[in-house]
């Protein structure tokens, strides 16, 4: 069943607000409670963290030509039939207008939208020439260069060429920056000479139903940039990027990749990224290939697809692109664009009564249906509470109960109303006045989404009703703060206070901004006051009222303003015991401009309100660091010094981009049916530290994974453990290449007399022994989970001198040993330990 994204999106959704809720743990559970609510974890649509969805649905392009009929008219190779998915009978109009151009030999622009098949534009006829070829025993050379902008986006289409060449005798290969050099270091399974497509899928299904991550190469594929330097040996067809392709045309040793080349067919992918500098320099570039193959612009087929360079209203403007991009006359191009089919809805539309059950309530039920392993029955259900209607299944149907859901819905008078409403992309909420127009009565957001969930699902000749299209905008908390409408209660809000500001009528409110522990999850308030300096016994500093008290007024960190840590009480102690607390004092502040006073001032020195005033503590602070928390106040929990920057035991909440980006993509990736996803920066220096980030934390989990399947419910050592992970590295290489690189840098595998695996398994112990002294706040690891129990060979209660030394002590023999494994726990959590194969934690002093 395609990707429903009704259910996507709120998955999601619902998974990164559960994750902002764990990120930033607040142990008060009065503002627990208002962040779970300000989060709106039970209606995600209506948390301040999102920014949508919209909704629109995609049109169903038209069709063209069945593949039997473009193989007919000799458009393409017969044995294509073979290669073209089996539920793939005709294609789309547009994609045959493509591939008709292309046969002609006709520069083509193909601008169709995301999703509508623009690769198989251009991949089909390149194909079918190919296997041309092959039938007429051509020399080796390459037909076709595939130039994309982004290495992911040629990477996704080697996969797509992998699956389609393998078993046909059709080369092709991918040169890009980390292509090997050498068929030694080409990574993954080779398929053996003559194997088949079957062969190769058989063999894809069974490493990726074992977990192995191996890429898995077909006959076809030429892996390695010696072997496309061979003579004879090199490709059909060439995966590239603009910076390869310009210096396999400059190298010496790249010359004989392009001798003999035929140059049939030259295709930009996204071919709006190339404007500009870039552009004009890409144009060279192409004049330059062609003029060392030898060949004419007549005769090599130039193509390039995009999603905005076609405008249909000035498709002159694309011409005349073309025309100066491969330089080709404008007379000569094609310009490709969408067609739709005309929406064909039932000439009676039944009128719908409202739902008769809770739509909320219908629509969870809904989404989890679709989930579960009876798809069928949680349909039925749902369309029978929406609609008041029994789903009855023809049995003259070949579709079954999809295409019965088809029919049903066909005739249905909201879900006709909503397709004619999502034409264009439109928020829920500016939605749902339409809809109450046209359909006479109330439609609640909850019962649209009902019937986009099911319009996903009903399907007649592999042709869904509806094809929801969700944009959501995401983002994580931009800046906890705090106010205090009444009394000393603080509200949250999960948002910056200049945005606050924007937003709320009244400006003039103070909103401290809040920081919680790390550790325990006491929760700090932090202002700005001039000339505040409390690291004595009391605060000090301030100015002079005309009535003789002294107060701090409020300033802005940009101007001078002085921190100030704050806190209302601690979550660990009553109220009394916050009062006496030695590293705090109480302070006033004013509620509208945060200005602070002595307790009991009445009238605000800053703004002269005479509101009441909010009673809180300023927690003192060093010398060394004024205004920063050395220690937290409830669970002592230290803050140290990084390089030069001093790092507090408490974070505040606001979101960490690179951590959110990283969160969602996880989920997106877990939850969608093709495991691959790109990732979009504003600039590369944003892409190279993301995708870092994501490497080395992705590599963190997946070596803690390999340890609890090392341990995996019984007792082992540390050696035995290290052992079994590299034993499991030793027979992946590909895997340990990407979670041990610093080994494979070091020293080579093949060839080294066992130095490899000496080293790797060094290395192995050292992650296990890291793992095991991770401090005692830290809440990542295998035993802040509970996935681990360390114990100590000989500390048992049996032991000689535990029996000994706790009549001495007069204690339970379990009792003692529970102190020394706690002692033990606490030297080893501080690295005091000592390793013989590995003294990563030992030091020594002359």
């Amino acid at each position: 069943m395609p990707l429903n994204p009704i259910v996507y999106t709120e998955k999601i959704v619902r998974s990164f607000l559960k994750y902002q809720l764990s990120a930033y743990p607040l142990a008060d559970p009065g503002l627990n409670q208002q962040m779970r609510e300000q989060l709106s974890l039970d209606s995600v649509g209506d948390t301040p963290l999102l920014q949508g969805p919209y909704f629109s649905l995609s049109k169903a392009f038209l069709e063209g030509a069945k593949v039997s009929q473009l193989v007919d008219e000799k458009i393409l190779h017969p044995h294509l039939v073979n290669l073209i998915p089996p539920n793939v009978h005709y294609v789309y109009g547009h994609q045959e207008e493509a591939i008709r151009a292309i046969h002609d030999k006709k520069t083509t622009l193909v601008s169709t939208g995301t999703g509508s098949g623009k690769t198989e534009c251009f991949l089909y006829p390149i194909i079918s020439h190919c296997l041309n070829l092959r039938d007429q025993n051509a020399p080796a050379g390459i037909s076709a260069v595939l130039v994309y902008p982004m290495n992911a986006l040629a990477e996704d289409q080697l996969d797509r060429l992998r699956s389609l060449l393998a078993g046909s005798n059709i080369p092709f290969a991918m040169y890009v920056g980390k292509t090997p050099e050498t068929e030694l270091l080409v990574a993954g399974h080779r398929m053996p000479a003559n194997s088949s497509n079957a062969d190769y899928i058989a063999t894809l299904a069974k490493f990726r139903s074992e977990g192995r991550s191996d890429s898995v190469h077909p006959a076809e594929e030429v892996c390695s940039r010696e072997m496309m330097r061979t003579p004879g040996k090199q490709p059909r067809i060439l995966l590239t990027n603009v910076k390869q392709l310009e210096l396999l045309l400059t190298r010496r040793q790249d010359v004989e990749l392009f001798s003999d080349a035929r140059l049939d067919f030259l295709v930009f992918d996204e071919a709006h990224t190339f404007s500009g500098i870039q552009g004009a320099e890409t144009a060279c570039l192409i004049r330059r290939l062609r003029t060392f193959c030898g060949k004419a612009s007549t005769h090599t087929t130039c193509i390039a697809t995009s999603a905005t360079i076609v405008d249909q209203n000035e498709p002159n403007a694309a011409r005349n692109f073309a025309s100066r991009f491969f330089g080709v006359h404008s007379t000569s191009v094609v310009t490709v664009h969408e067609k739709y089919q005309k929406e064909t809805w039932s000439r009676t539309i039944v009128p719908q009564p409202p739902a008769r059950e809770s739509v909320a309530e219908l629509l969870k039920q809904t989404l989890a249906g679709l989930e579960s392993t009876d798809v069928q029955s949680a349909v039925a259900q749902s369309y029978a509470a929406l609609t008041g209607s029994t789903l009855a299944v023809s049995p003259n149907t070949s579709g079954g109960w999809q295409e019965s859901l088809y029919d049903a819905l066909q005739s249905n008078q909201i879900a006709a109303n909503i397709a004619t409403a999502l034409h264009n992309p439109r928020k829920l909420s500016n939605l749902m006045s339409d809809l109450e127009l046209t359909s006479g009565r109330h439609v609640s957001e909850e019962e649209m989404l009902v019937y986009l969930a099911l319009g996903a699902v009903a399907i007649k000749n592999n042709r869904p009703l509806m094809r929801p299209v969700a944009h959501a905008f995401i983002r994580g908390i931009s800046g906890g703060v705090v106010s205090f409408p009444q009394g000393n209660t603080p509200k949250v809000w999960l948002t910056s206070a200049d945005e606050l500001t924007k937003l709320q009528d009244n400006a003039k409110v103070w909103k401290p901004r809040l920081f919680t522990c790390t550790t325990c999850g006491q929760h700090y308030f932090l202002t700005f006051l001039k000339d505040f300096d409390f690291s004595a016994k009391a605060p000090q500093g301030g100015q002079l009222s005309d009535q003789g008290s002294h107060y701090w007024e409020a300033l802005d960190e940009t101007n001078g303003g002085r921190r100030v840590v704050l806190l209302d009480k601690l979550v660990s102690q009553d109220e009394e015991q916050t009062e006496s607390q030695p590293r705090t004092a109480p302070v006033s502040f004013c509620r509208h401009c945060g200005t602070g006073h002595p307790p009991g001032t009445s009238l605000c020195c800053g703004c002269g309100s005479s509101s009441e005033q909010v009673r809180l503590f300023a927690v003192r602070t060093s010398d060394k660091q004024p205004g920063y928390l050395s220690s937290c106040i409830s669970c002592g929990a230290r803050g140290k010094n990084m390089g030069r920057r001093f790092r507090e035991p408490m974070r505040e909440l606001r979101a960490t981009h690179v951590s959110d980006v990283h969160v969602l993509a996880q989920d997106m990736i877990q939850h969608a049916d093709r495991k691959r996803l790109l990732l979009f920066t504003d600039n590369r220096q944003d892409a190279a530290f993301q995708a870092g980030w994501m490497k080395d934390h992705a590599r963190r989990f997946r070596l803690r994974n390999l340890m609890a399947d090392a341990i995996h419910g019984r007792e082992v050592g540390i050696g035995e453990i290290a052992n079994h992970i590299s034993e499991r590295l030793d027979a992946n290489d590909v895997l340990s290449r990407v979670l041990i690189p610093e080994v494979w840098r070091y020293v080579f595998k093949e060839g080294t007399g066992g130095q490899h695996a000496d080293e790797r398994l060094h290395f192995l112990r050292v992650q296990v022994l890291r793992e095991i002294t991770l401090a005692s706040n830290q809440q990542i690891g295998l035993e802040p989970w509970g996935r681990i129990l360390v114990r100590y060979e000989k500390i048992s209660s049996s032991a000689p001198v535990i029996q000994h030394w706790a009549k001495r002590l007069k204690l339970s023999p379990d009792e003692l040993k529970v102190g020394i494994d706690a002692l033990l726990d606490l030297l080893r959590r501080r690295r005091m330990l000592t390793d013989p194969l590995a003294p990563i934690f030992s030091h020594y002093w002359d």
